[in-house]
């Protein structure tokens, strides 16, 4: 059983903040596919095919929990993860694996867990401001911006699909032809994929 988990808070004071553009990656996935999410004491969750697609009720910074009693129920040694970076550009998207959290709450919680190459991640920018992150994060977003991000989210989407249906390394191959396409075909107004 694979496991792809999209970080966010729950709640209605949390839709459509920047930090839970995880969710937003999973609302999308779920309603692409006419699929809707039951729930259970720390998480809402999908199955479908080989894999369950889950988004914590523990709040950002206790992500792990979910991820520990998902990954005992369904036997999963590793996760895709979709979360938010506050050091990419806005609309901009990362497929990566490994690492340290970055300063992020969620994947530090989800690093008491699983070990950092266990972690798969699709980092989805969200910018930044001059105003304190914390509450950066927890604003949300302007219909300008998440016009911008639809079509990274949809991306983020095909990811998932890829990842459900093959696995990991078909992912960072899709990834890798995205960004050579985008190189070279680059849209106005899109900022292409940043390294780090």
């Amino acid at each position: 059983m694979k496991l792809v988990l999209g970080l966010g808070n729950i709640g209605k004071d949390y839709e459509g903040t920047r930090h839970n553009i995880g969710f937003m990656c999973l609302d999308t996935w779920a309603k692409k596919h006419n699929l809707t999410f039951r729930s259970n004491q720390l998480y809402y969750f999908i199955q479908y095919k080989n894999a369950s697609l889950i988004k914590p009720k523990t709040f950002m910074n206790r992500s792990g929990l979910a991820l520990k009693e998902a990954s005992l129920k369904w036997n999963c040694s590793e996760a895709l993860i979709i979360y938010d970076d506050i050091e990419l550009p806005l609309a901009s998207l990362r497929v990566r694996t490994g690492g340290g959290d970055g300063g992020h709450n969620g994947i530090k919680s989800l690093l008491e867990i699983f070990p950092p190459e266990n972690l798969k991640r699709i980092r989805i920018g969200i910018g930044r401001s001059e105003e304190n992150p914390r509450d950066y994060v927890l604003d949300k977003f302007t219909q300008e911006e998440l016009s911008a991000l639809m079509p990274v989210i949809e991306l983020a989407c095909d990811f998932i699909d890829i990842y459900i249906d093959k696995d990991f390394y078909a992912v960072l191959d899709a990834y890798s032809i995205w960004k050579k396409t985008f190189s070279v075909n680059n849209v106005h107004g899109n900022d292409s994929p940043k390294e780090k």
